[in-house]
């Protein structure tokens, strides 16, 4: 037999005919469908979910960051103009731990005290307010929609940041641990803000602990000399290739520590990376299990067909002919399988969030918490090497699930087959 024939006896052979074996079939696609989809719709999702966690880190960090072995740069300026001349842009920030005070009521928040005539080139709060102006005037903080939510704050209200580490030197321990207060430590008061304005980055740690104001009111607040800095954050022009720049930086500042934002949060970034691979590791067998499957209807095909296959070798076809038609059998049901899988699988992601938001309405259970996992939405990014990636897969395993009733079919004897026709 010819390649032809051979496409053509196994697609014929695949053809439903209203009966057990068509039936069996057909399910075998369906699982191969099923496969392709859900590993589909959990790449995508994990691809997605990785993808919009580095957007939102490098929208609401630096691309580096240059700290002091000392606690703070005292002359941030001339770090700043090492930076420049690396091709790239730089800013000093001040980032200390404060509690934040409503009426009675305290809770820990971090303060990110900014340049406010720069800060909207890098961070973009103007365009993530939700309510006020950017203006950080004296003694004027910006905070996000959940801690105004979290503390009942609106635009105008008045809020209270104390700063541990002058609530710290009014304390002083004592040996064996007992505490006394320093009665000669020079008195201390709380900063007073007035909220500006709110805003929302739309990521939820961040949102949930980031409190804006003038830098000049946050070395105030902290005690620490006029001008300085505790870091300084640095823009590069791909925050994905940026070993030149931090080697040069390296050089020309031995004295500070320079990290990436990968290796701030690569611990992060790391568990993402091993999370899609174990999830492709581990949904792999479900398109496996269609494959035995598969191996199950050929094995009947070839019971149900052994006149046929009787016939075709009394014919003149070889061994590797019959073994062929049962493999094409194999592939084609494979192929289909991704075929459908793929268009399961694309729809599933294309219409992902209002099938989440159905179901919550329906069991009345949150899916996708945003405290969390960070985000509002659930995040999905088809790649084109992920698909063809899972659809060579698909197909080789299910192609390599028709071998074992194809070599079963070729070692029929004619005789034996045609004996008793």
């Amino acid at each position: 037999m010819n390649i032809r024939t051979e496409l053509f006896l196994a697609w014929r052979y695949l053809r439903p005919k209203r009966n057990a074996v068509s039936v069996i079939t057909c399910i075998s696609i369906a699982g191969v469908t099923l496969g392709v989809a859900v590993l589909i719709v959990v790449l995508a999702v994990m691809t997605g979910f990785t993808d919009m966690m580095k957007e939102k880190l490098l929208e609401t960090t630096a691309h580096i960051q240059i700290y002091d072995y000392m606690g703070f740069i005292k002359d941030p300026a001339s770090v700043i103009s090492v930076v420049e001349k690396n091709g790239a842009s730089a800013m000093p920030v001040v980032y200390k731990p404060v509690l934040i005070q409503k009426d009675e009521r305290f809770v820990p928040k971090g303060v990110l005290g900014i340049d406010p005539l720069k800060v909207n080139k890098k961070f973009n709060i103007d365009e993530n307010l939700k309510a006020g102006k950017f203006s950080l005037e004296k003694n004027e903080a910006i905070v996000s929609d959940i801690i105004a939510q979290e503390l009942n704050l609106i635009v105008g209200d008045k809020i209270l940041l104390h700063a541990p580490n002058k609530l710290a030197k009014m304390v002083k321990v004592k040996e064996k641990g007992k505490i006394e207060i320093d009665e000669k430590a020079d008195m201390y008061l709380p900063g007073e803000f007035k909220v500006s304005g709110i805003y929302s980055f739309g990521k939820y740690d961040f949102d949930k602990n980031i409190i804006f104001t003038n830098i000049d009111d946050a070395n105030e607040l902290f005690g620490m000399p006029w001008g300085s800095a505790s870091t300084v954050y640095v823009w590069t022009k791909d925050p994905f290739d940026m070993n030149d720049t931090l080697k040069a930086l390296h050089d020309a500042l031995p004295g500070k520590a320079i990290m990436s934002w990968q290796q701030i949060n690569r611990k992060l970034l790391g568990v993402l990376a091993v999370e899609k691979n174990m999830m492709f590791f581990l949904l792999i067998f479900i398109v496996l299990v269609a494959a035995f499957s598969i191996t199950n209807t050929l094995i009947t095909v070839v019971v149900q067909k052994t006149r046929e296959i009787g016939l075709l070798k009394a014919l003149g076809s070889s061994s590797g002919s019959v073994m062929r038609v049962f493999i094409l059998q194999g592939f084609f049901v494979g192929l289909l399988g991704t075929v459908f899988g793929n268009a399961l699988g694309i729809s599933v992601i294309y219409w992902r969030n209002n099938i989440m938001h159905s179901i919550s309405r329906t069991t009345g259970m949150e899916l996708f918490p945003k405290e969390f996992y960070f985000f509002n939405e659930l995040p999905a990014h088809i790649v084109t090497h992920d698909l063809l990636f899972i659809g060579i897969i698909s197909v080789i395993l299910c192609t390599t699930g028709g071998i074992i009733p194809a070599w079963r079919a070729a070692r029929l004897d004619p005789a034996s087959a045609l004996r008793y026709e």
